[in-house]
């Protein structure tokens, strides 16, 4: 049976306070929550503060993203590498203490990663020894480089280590392949936004040239049973104009934080209408 649960990014693009946030995602009619957990916290609070203000709005946690700053040197040998498994270990270890089921984790950082090398999946062997153990999800992520990933999953024989969707990465990166096929079995978290096929830029779905109802269609043909979760973003930055996707300030420059929420619950509920057969 498909699970209709509508999940938000705890992070839009807003600079506003977290338990704001939270309590806006709620009111737009979100019932769950991607909390970001990475090494650059602004705006934001310690993880176990993140979970609590999340319960405490009425949202549950359908998953936490891990660090991926420095994700590169866990394919190289030496210090920073072994330093950087050890804290993505103790990021699994926690996220059993507060209760964070599943973690979304990067496999490279940028689109010329190193080379796949044995130190680097000793390395995610020993982060995925942690999670078995503690019982949480690891679902990696498909990005620029995302051969890792197709590298990466047989390595694996265990439910508890999958893959997390990304359909705007796939319409950008990869359109060539695709991703929720090709790992049916093993979807653990879906990120849905969309682009113009040329750039990362994080719009609502049908902003874009995502094909929507192939994306409903793949992700209902597979095992996936979680929440559809929207990992959309208000470019208050202007990050996404200096590489010249402007889509987002076109469509987004003029909306309040609850516009903008509102328009996302709509996306949610069109894409929830689109056929399946």
């Amino acid at each position: 049976m498909l699970n209709t649960t509508p999940a938000m990014a705890g992070w839009f693009g807003y600079p506003i306070e977290l338990n704001d946030r939270l309590r806006l995602i709620r009111q737009a009619g979100f019932r769950s929550v991607l909390l970001w957990w990475g090494d650059n916290e602004l705006y934001e609070p310690p993880i176990s503060k993140k979970v609590e203000s999340a319960l405490r709005a009425g949202l549950s946690v359908e998953n936490a993203h891990m660090p991926y700053s420095n994700m590169n040197c866990m394919w190289e040998d030496g210090a920073e590498g072994d330093d950087y498994c050890e804290m993505l270990c103790r990021r699994v270890e926690d996220a059993k203490t507060y209760g964070v089921s599943t973690l979304v984790i990067h496999l490279t950082r940028t689109k010329t990663p190193p080379p796949s090398s044995d130190v680097g999946w000793s390395r995610f062997m020993r982060v995925a020894d942690v999670a078995e153990r503690e019982g949480i999800n690891l679902a990696f992520e498909n990005l620029k480089a995302y051969d890792r990933l197709y590298e990466c999953m047989p390595r694996f024989d265990s439910q508890r280590i999958g893959v997390c969707f990304d359909s705007g990465h796939n319409n950008c990166h990869c359109p060539k392949r695709r991703v929720a096929v090709d790992f049916a079995e093993r979807i653990l978290a879906v990120h849905l936004h969309d682009n113009d096929g040329t750039r990362d830029a994080h719009l609502m779905p049908f902003d874009g040239t995502t094909d929507w109802v192939q994306v409903k269609r793949e992700i209902m043909a597979s095992s996936y049973t979680g929440a559809w979760s929207m990992e959309i973003e208000y470019d208050s930055m202007g990050i996404f104009s200096a590489r010249k996707a402007d889509s987002a300030k076109k469509f987004y420059s003029t909306m309040s934080a609850e516009e903008y929420l509102a328009r996302a619950m709509e996306r949610f509920d069109r894409l929830m209408s689109l056929p399946t057969e």
